[in-house]
């Protein structure tokens, strides 16, 4: 079966990789160092900008953009260095990711900014840490301490809040309903031959007159992409409601 075709257009994407097995793929210091030079090289040498990271010892998490139409190169590019570093480092062969790498690209900046906090907190949710602050390996302590990798985010987004802002936001715990959409990504579908990502969510075109205006905002949401089917469950409709609104 041929694998499902990957949205790859310039934008911020989520990016997440696993070892094989959930094993650990950072081992000491020089591991995690290694893998922070494969993300300075990237941002050289494909033109991206790391708005934050969190290096996990068995997974790690990107919050990455690219300007150009290289998503799958510049992974394919850490992926590989690491796992042929790692393999080499400690006399090991076989798979050493648990797959493709997992992008889920962002709706908008609301978005952004609960991926973002999810990120930074990741070492708090694995209790590996009880303050943000005292975790090396992510964006934040690079920031905080003016650390080494420091120029990885360069044209970060995350500096659009003060230092201070940003640590009051990320060590502030992130409610449920904002983890709920941390995996959600727009919808992908098909126009004219074309993969047309849905960034605007389909709530929004009901978020203050769901009522009032609904049968509008209906077609709004129908034009822009979004199904019957998908308005209908959202709505709490039947599907032959919506068809009537629509002819």
């Amino acid at each position: 079966m041929p694998r499902k075709e990957r949205y790859a257009e310039p934008g911020i994407y989520h990016i997440i990789n696993r070892g094989t097995e959930r094993r650990d793929i950072f081992l000491e210091p020089e591991d995690y160092d290694y893998f922070l030079f494969l993300l300075t090289k990237a941002k050289k040498d494909y033109t991206l900008t790391h708005h934050a990271f969190c290096l996990m010892t068995n997974h790690y998490h990107l919050l990455l953009e690219t300007h150009e139409h290289n998503l799958s190169k510049v992974m394919q590019f850490i992926n590989d260095k690491y796992a042929k570093y790692y393999n080499k480092k400690y006399t090991r062969v076989g798979h050493f990711w648990q797959g493709r790498f997992k992008s889920y690209p962002l709706f908008d900046d609301a978005h952004f900014w609960i991926v973002a906090k999810y990120i930074e907190r990741n070492p708090i949710k694995a209790k590996m840490v009880t303050e943000v602050k005292n975790y090396k390996f992510q964006s934040f302590f690079q920031w905080k301490y003016d650390y080494i990798y420091l120029t990885l985010l360069e044209n970060s987004k995350i500096y659009d809040m003060t230092l201070s802002e940003y640590e009051n936001y990320i060590q502030s715990e992130q409610d449920i309903d904002a983890i709920d959409i941390v995996y959600k990504a727009p919808k992908l579908t098909t126009v004219n031959g074309k993969l047309k990502m849905l960034t605007k969510r389909l709530e929004t075109f009901f978020n203050f007159d769901t009522d009032a205006n609904r049968n509008e905002n209906i077609k709004k949401a129908f034009d822009y992409g979004y199904t019957k089917s998908e308005i209908a469950k959202f709505l709490s409709l039947s599907h032959s409601s919506v068809h009537r609104i629509l002819v």
